[in-house]
């Protein structure tokens, strides 16, 4: 019973080990390479661009094309008339330049401690790279001109496949909705139109989810006895240096952002460096964008939609930054017959923080399952994760700072979990108190493992002990760790929070000053020297060692929320062992059993060394065997029933009796020495 605890808790390590390696490699399941795309590939730039051939297919080329043999001209100034809406969480801008968003800016003020101060899309002025120094510099104006004027919802057709094509540059005219207070306008319009091509771009902006929703309608007057044909492509783009990856961690993911698709209900997420290596290709998506570990630039066709993925990034070349992705939405070609014909389609798109609430809220804003929420993984232990979330959130509600939600929460899971760990604190000092009876078993039996298994679980079973319920905390912590875990590593609401300001500014972050860790470290090893020692030295000494040099470590590389969480946690353990050691009746009774049973194996260690001392002068006796193997046989016989009457008493009175200046021992038949 001994071994199964051992083999319980090491199971326990070997799956904070598995859930370690699981957190570095989650998510990286790579999507397939464009078929026949080679390594080294680069995007092209925007509408119109074309990219660059490898040794195979490479993206598709959307918007009209250069002319052959002819470099790409550069950006030229094009009047462009914007159109801002500001909002409480947000203010989007558009344009007439692309007739899209070009800015979508967070104003809550803890994005101005982020790399990318709120801004979701790549705006021109405010990219930057970081140097070989270390040291992030704006990005030199000769690598931005061919950046396109849109940064979201970027729409035109595929070259090879359409008949017409909107021409980079074109001017979009654009309207928006008259106010209607006291709320603001929701609603901007923007039309293209040439002889044979007339594209109307509608969008409706719910502000209280960070979602847009754009519907497009294409119409498309061939000449008469003609057929035109069109592949819609919408386009989104981001921008990543690849150097910030390094600031991440296995537990702590680099504030970076990703290429992200949600493909067979699972959310593939390719950081920029693989991206790189070559352009990225999906037949059929639910939606398709950019991941960052706290934010989602994402894009959803309608439901029902059969829409294939390409995503690119720039290599540096041809006039873009290096990291510079795009992801194209490409729809099936269409036919358009007779004079005039005309295509919708709906694309929605939610820009904003992965907060758990406004992500569930955006499936009602765009009337369809947009499958945005699944970018929120909880993992295994979602069923936990996501009412810890709630409750967390409700603690921010009342205590306003999301530092004590986390010490309240942990208090309450406390209090949950607190019958279960009495009762297993109860177990484990009835096990301490059964230690002497334990080794004595050990000493009888040495040699014959299978009697000393039994003998072992009778015991327990006599005095009703489980020795696998000392282990049950650990397993009850476990899931909500893990949970919990997740949770920070995932949950917008905690992202650059407060704790205390100055000192812990972002709760999904590390201790900056690794406080909390060193005082983690010191308050598991002091909790754990509160816990009662067990038969098993091994045992005991992973529980006051190694669990606090494990998790003390691994506190160095933790979020400072969960940081917080396991030192409350372990303060609330040790008041509870106090309370344990010094009031349980249970636990008191225990401990007095514990030293009943020392005091007769002292009994029997004094007079086996009595009985020693008097036949030192007998040569007979002084080949009996060691010291240790007398007073080991005297504690057996006085600690373990021998005459299997299942009574300890007549033990207790014999190993009495043995003592010196005790009266007469009892009669008993002396068993018969086996010859060696």
């Amino acid at each position: 019973m001994q071994d199964q605890g051992k083999r319980l808790l090491l199971a326990v390590a070997l799956a904070l080990g598995v859930f370690a390696v699981w957190s570095m490699v989650a998510k990286k399941d790579e999507p397939a390479k464009l078929p026949g795309a080679a390594s080294g590939q680069s995007v092209g730039s925007g509408s119109g661009a074309t990219a660059t051939p490898g040794q195979g297919a490479a993206v598709p080329q959307i918007g009209a094309a250069a002319p052959a043999g002819a470099e790409a001209p550069a950006a030229a100034p094009v009047p462009a008339e914007a159109i801002t809406l500001a909002f409480d969480h947000f203010v989007a801008t558009f344009s007439s330049s692309c007739g899209g968003l070009t800015s979508w800016q967070l104003t809550d003020k803890r994005y101005e401690h982020d790399a990318t101060r709120g801004e979701l899309l790549p705006v021109r002025d405010k990219l930057r790279f970081v140097d070989e120094a270390g040291k992030s510099q704006p990005i030199p104006a000769g690598q931005l001109t061919q950046l396109p004027d849109c940064g979201a919802f970027d729409v035109n057709f595929v070259t090879a496949a359409s008949t017409y094509a909107i021409p980079r540059h074109a001017v979009w005219k654009g309207t928006t909705n008259p106010p209607n207070p006291p709320n603001p306008p929701n609603q901007v319009r923007y039309v293209y139109s040439d002889g044979h091509l007339e594209v109307v771009k509608e969008f409706t902006i719910a502000p209280e989810t960070y979602l847009v929703r754009m519907k497009l309608t294409v119409t498309v007057r061939p000449p008469a006895g003609t057929e035109a044909h069109e592949q819609l492509a919408v386009t989104a783009y981001a921008y990543q240096d690849p150097a910030e990856l390094k600031n991440g961690s296995s537990r702590i993911a680099a504030r970076a952002w990703s290429s992200s698709t949600l493909r067979d209900d699972s959310v593939i997420t390719t950081e920029v460096t693989s991206v790189l290596e070559w352009p990225r290709f999906e037949p059929v998506i639910k939606w398709t964008g950019f991941d960052h570990p706290y934010l989602l630039a994402g894009y959803a066709p309608a439901e029902g939609e059969r829409v294939e993925k390409h995503t690119s990034a720039s290599d540096g070349t041809r006039g873009l930054p290096r990291g510079f992705m795009r992801t194209d939405m490409v729809f099936p070609v269409a036919p358009f017959r007779g004079d005039v014909a005309t295509l919708s389609k709906t694309v929605v798109g939610y820009l904003g923080p992965k907060n758990y609430d406004d992500l569930q809220r955006a499936d009602v804003a765009a009337g369809f399952q947009t499958g945005f929420n699944k970018v929120i993984d909880l993992g295994w232990f979602a069923f936990i994760g996501r009412p810890l979330l709630w409750l967390l959130q409700k603690f921010w509600e009342f205590a306003g700072n999301w530092g004590i939600s986390i010490i309240l929460l942990t208090i309450l899971v406390k209090l949950v979990t607190l019958y279960w760990t009495t009762k297993s604190m109860r177990s484990m000092k009835a096990m301490a108190a059964l230690a002497p009876q334990l080794k004595a078993l050990q000493a009888k039996y040495g040699d014959d493992k299978q009697r000393q298994q039994t003998e072992t679980m009778a015991l327990y079973k006599e005095h009703g002990v489980n020795p696998v319920a000392g282990c049950l905390p650990i397993l009850l912590q476990m899931p909500v760790w893990i949970a919990l875990y997740r949770m920070l590593a995932n949950a917008g609401e905690l992202y650059q929070q407060p704790f205390i300001p100055g000192w812990i500014d972002d709760l999904t972050a590390t201790d900056p000053y690794y406080v909390l860790p060193a005082v983690l470290f010191i308050t598991m090893f002091l909790q754990a020297r509160l816990q009662p020692a067990t038969a098993d030295s091994t045992q005991q000494k992973f529980l006051q060692y190694g669990m606090p040099i494990m998790f003390g470590v691994m506190a160095f590389f933790f979020p400072s929320g969960l940081t917080l969480y396991m030192f409350t946690n372990n303060v609330l353990s040790a008041l509870h062992s106090i309370y344990m050691n010094k009031f349980d009746k249970k636990s008191l009774a225990s401990a007095a059993k514990l030293k009943q049973n020392q005091d007769l194996v002292a009994a029997a260690v004094a007079a086996s060394a009595a009985g020693a001392k008097s036949g030192a002068g007998n040569p007979a006796k002084k080949t009996s065997g060691s010291a240790k193997r007398v007073i080991d046989a005297k504690a057996t016989e006085v600690l373990v029933d021998s005459d299997g009457d299942g009574d300890d008493s007549d033990d207790a009175q014999e190993a009495t009796a043995s003592a010196p200046g005790a009266g007469a021992a009892r009669n008993r038949p002396r068993r018969k020495k086996r010859r060696r």
